[in-house]
């Protein structure tokens, strides 16, 4: 059976899904049913088909984790849009990674990691220890944590650098982000030095 849009719009709000229905465009932008139905967060438990994409190349999935309702058993952290921004550079930027999340080497076109992501918006794991993990600048993700003041009380590897030799601890004193005990002042350099 075949159905119009609006008849899939409605089957959708009613959570009345009609099966393979899911690649049909609904707009000009190719918004697809699945994406659509993600938007109301309304795709069946049973719903494997990620990877459809709209003419932005944003999948199903890119959609799902903007709003934080992934499945629990979700593994395709690496699909990605033309820039290779992926699904798990979006479930960082919005907290929705599962708490035993690994890969955060995943990287864009800019080798941005999901940590940065994630660092960049204060949603890194306590128990993350990978900050030495860097984008094509050197910039790490203990440099981005420090610019945001993100990084946790008992960090203590801010002689990391960066390809212009700015440590994580110069980062962090630029943004007043220094912890009040922080001791290792040979790791700031003076604004003559900088100028340097």
């Amino acid at each position: 059976m075949t159905y119009s849009i609006e008849q899939l719009k409605n089957m959708i709000r009613e959570n009345k899904l009609p099966p393979n229905q899911w690649y049909l465009t609904i707009d000009k932008k190719g918004t697809t049913i699945a994406h659509y139905a993600a938007l109301h967060k309304c795709l069946p438990p049973d719903f494997d088909r990620w990877y459809l994409r709209d003419y932005n190349r944003w999948t199903v999935a890119h959609e799902t984790a903007s709003y934080r309702c992934l499945p629990p058993n979700f593994n395709q952290w690496e699909l990605a849009n033309d820039y290779g921004y992926t699904v798990a550079h979006i479930a960082a930027k919005y907290g929705h990674l599962p708490s035993d999340f690994k890969q955060w080497e995943i990287v864009d076109d800019n080798n941005w990691t999901v940590a940065h992501e994630a660092a960049y918006n204060g949603q890194l794991p306590s128990d993350f220890n990978q900050w030495y993990l860097a984008d094509n600048n050197g910039w790490t993700v203990a440099h981005e944590a420090a610019r945001y003041g993100h990084l946790p009380p008992d960090f203590n590897q801010w002689d990391l650098v960066d390809n212009k030799g700015r440590t994580v601890a110069q980062v962090a004193y630029e943004y007043d982000h220094l912890p009040s005990d922080f001791d290792r002042w040979d790791l700031i350099k003076k604004d003559s030095e900088n100028q340097s």
